[in-house]
């Protein structure tokens, strides 16, 4: 594959990822219009999500049996439009059924065009760049799709608000005609080194982003309801929340503009311990639009720069392949398990199950970080003698 089918090919994974999970990025708006809407409880609201992202499961573990029986660009494109179909269908549910039905539609479509974007983005070479450029396009997208959603709801109506979102994946519906037909199959060159001891290298990473997005959704979906209780306004809570969301700019850039020089481990664990501290201020101190903008924004800031090293660490400690396979799977399940979980255990502990479980994990996502430490793959990259390519 030449240079500018790797550009194209780069790009459009990018983009496809970036906008696959759109309404999971601005899911404290989304499900905001849809309570308004539909006047949901917080078990419901559960309810919903757990659907999405369970659909997203399914969409996961089926990306890669489907693209190597059938056409890539048309499993693809399928998904593409099973997302923008969804999404149209959302703004006519009156009914939780419907609805339920609608976003595990959405959510399996998802799983499918974000699984193999990611992979992709893995295989072609300079992967934390592009996992870096992924991650602050999501950050612009998701802060300016947060602020509008609100607005246009309130001015045209929740049917309009939702059209505009669905809107967003006419693009990908294009951009899947510039993937391969041909399945993926990377080609490994070489031999890695210290195998064993890199391969759990790899692994422990792998655990450590599953914690970090088990922490992150437990608590994302139910920032509206944490500003809706202190007393903010809807159209309050988008500013916030657009505003906060400007917060993975410089978490996704700092990767970028860093490199290696400061070691993965010590900035993962920054990253984790600035979620820690959002956290701590969406359990107690959010009393006004400031307050919970600052603590969206430090969210973003800490996932976004934890996030990057993480699936930096995983594909450079991964000497077969396999673990890079696994990043958008495992993103989506750690996602999916946070709603899923909270569904099952919201009646007994209330609000302060989700930031109990929130915190919980990036603890243990910390401990697991320090254990890589300790094997010496911390503060110096280390390198193998792997290439993928197409």
């Amino acid at each position: 594959m030449n240079l500018y089918s790797h550009t194209v090919l780069r790009a459009a994974c990018i983009l496809i990822a970036g906008i696959a999970i759109l309404a999971i990025g601005v899911q404290p708006i989304f499900i905001g219009l849809l309570v308004e809407r539909l006047a949901l409880s917080l078990a419901q609201q559960s309810a919903v999500m757990s659907a999405e992202m369970c659909g997203s499961i399914l969409g996961t573990l089926a990306c890669m049996p489907l693209m190597r029986r059938c056409s890539v660009r048309r499993v693809a494109f399928v998904a593409a439009l099973a997302l923008l179909g969804g999404n149209l269908l959302t703004a006519q549910v009156e009914r939780l059924e419907s609805l339920v039905a609608m976003r595990f539609v959405c959510g399996v479509g998802c799983g499918v065009l974000y699984a193999y974007a990611i992979y992709g983005l893995g295989c072609l070479q300079g992967p934390a760049r592009s996992y870096g450029v992924l991650l602050f396009l999501q950050t612009g997208l998701f802060a300016l799709v947060a602020a509008l959603l609100p607005m246009i709801a309130g001015r045209l109506g929740f049917s309009w608000a939702i059209g505009y979102l669905a809107a967003w994946f006419i693009p990908v519906c294009l951009a899947c005609f510039c993937l391969p037909r041909a399945a993926l199959g990377p080609t490994l060159k070489g031999a890695a080194l210290q195998g064993e001891r890199l391969t759990l290298a790899g692994a422990l990473s792998l655990i450590g982003m599953v914690l970090l997005q088990l922490s992150i959704y437990s608590l994302w979906g139910f920032v509206e309801g944490v500003g809706r209780n202190a007393g903010i306004t809807s159209v309050d809570i988008g500013e916030a929340v657009s505003i906060g969301l400007l917060g993975g700019l410089p978490g996704a850039a700092l990767p970028s503009l860093l490199g290696e020089r400061l070691g993965r481990v010590p900035m993962i664990l920054c990253g984790s311990l600035l979620v820690l501290l959002s956290i701590f201020m969406f359990a107690t101190r959010i009393h006004s639009a400031v307050d919970l903008g600052l603590a969206v924004f430090l969210m973003n800031v800490g996932w976004n720069l934890a996030l990057s090293y993480y699936m930096s660490s995983i594909v450079s400690h991964d000497p077969t392949g396999t673990l890079t396979r696994l990043i958008g799977a495992v993103q989506v399940i750690s996602g999916a398990a946070a709603p899923t979980l909270l569904m099952l255990f919201m009646r007994d502990g209330g609000r302060q199950t989700i930031f109990l479980l929130s915190a919980g994990a990036i603890v243990l996502g910390c401990l697991a970080v320090l254990l890589i430490a300790m094997m010496g793959f911390g503060y110096k990259q280390s390198r193998s003698n792997v290439q993928k390519v197409f």
